[in-house]
């Protein structure tokens, strides 16, 4: 099964670190997109986890985003 460069960041970072925010994928893996990464993932049969979260911004605005858990490391 081939595997992109940030496919295989991902599942090393989610082996190693756990979890993962799409602010973390950008500063970390260099991974913009998170969301599409994790998708092509999935399809390959990865179990990756989407767990929502809620913060306040820098100007106490509430924002959303997705954190990830890969929940079978192979």
């Amino acid at each position: 099964m081939n595997m992109t460069n940030q496919e295989t960041r991902l599942l090393h970072y989610l082996e190693s670190n756990k979890k993962i925010s799409p602010m973390e994928a950008w500063t970390e893996l260099g991974i913009y997109r998170l969301s599409d990464v994790v998708f092509k993932l999935r399809n390959k049969n990865y179990e990756i986890e989407t767990e929502r979260k809620s913060v306040l911004n820098r100007f106490d605005e509430p924002c959303s985003f997705a954190e990830y858990k890969l929940l079978c490391p192979y």
